[in-house]
């Protein structure tokens, strides 16, 4: 693929070249297109292609039309981007050259830079700015995009979690409880965000700010039948004696 050029899946699939957005075409091209980069590396049979493309029941023209589709994408990729052979295709792309594995990238080297907080931090702000929306757009609730959606959702909320944690390390309580209302709002049941909220709290000395969100983890856990961890009740006794310490201070 030419260089510079990015494909996205981590909203609309869609192409990004130093001069701006490419649309990629019609429904069945961007599924294609999808399908193809999932399985970077992997040569795709064409029958596998067409069941993505049609279901399970394909025009008698199917294998035509997926060729002219190829095409019309080697046309906009570059003629050596999709290879054939053996009734099957394979894109060929530079790892970077698909969001989707330069965001995993990212995070991975974020998780490695946990003992460095700046660096931490920086790389998850790069990683969850490549995000535009949906992952596969309005494709992710279909095969085979609704479980890589998922899974890439996911990971986004492990980055998020990452990156608020370094900020903590960084000792920006104060500026980080209203995200972390926030996240806890769109994810009751990330408990790591609940401690992430009650420990900024506690570093910002709002005690019994702290011990409500303490009891608001309580009641979630005990709706589902859960106790407590050591962790939150640690908390829990250190905030309530005055005896809580930042994470940030030395």
């Amino acid at each position: 693929m030419h260089a510079g050029w990015v494909i996205r899946v981590l909203g609309p699939i869609d192409v990004l070249t130093p001069e701006g957005e490419r649309s990629v075409g019609g429904r069945r091209r961007q599924t294609l297109l999808g399908a193809l980069a999932i399985s970077v590396g992997h040569a795709v049979p064409s029958d596998r292609l067409i069941d993505v493309l049609w279901g399970t029941r394909p025009p008698p023209t199917a294998q035509a039309t997926l060729q002219a589709h190829v095409s019309k994408l080697r046309r906009l990729l570059g003629r050596d981007s999709i290879a054939s052979f053996d009734h099957a295709y394979e894109l060929y792309v530079a790892p970077h050259q698909i969001d989707a594995i330069e965001f995993e990238r990212l995070v991975i080297a974020a998780r490695e830079a946990a003992v460095d907080p700046a660096r931490c931090q920086a790389l998850c702000r790069e990683a969850l700015q490549l995000w535009r929306g949906v992952p596969f757009g309005e494709l992710a609730d279909v095969d085979p995009f609704r479980l890589e959606a998922l899974r890439l959702d996911e990971l986004r909320v492990c980055a998020m979690e990452l990156e608020l944690a370094a900020e903590l390390e960084l000792g920006r309580a104060d500026l980080l409880i209203g995200k972390l209302e926030t996240a806890v709002a769109e994810h009751p049941y990330r408990e790591r965000l609940w401690h992430l909220l009650i420990e900024a709290l506690a570093d910002d000395g709002r005690r019994i700010d702290a011990l409500a969100a303490c009891a608001r983890l309580r009641d979630l856990l005990a709706e589902a039948g859960l106790e407590p961890g050591d962790e939150l009740r640690r908390c829990e006794e250190q905030i309530a004696r005055g005896t809580w310490q930042p994470r940030w201070v030395s």
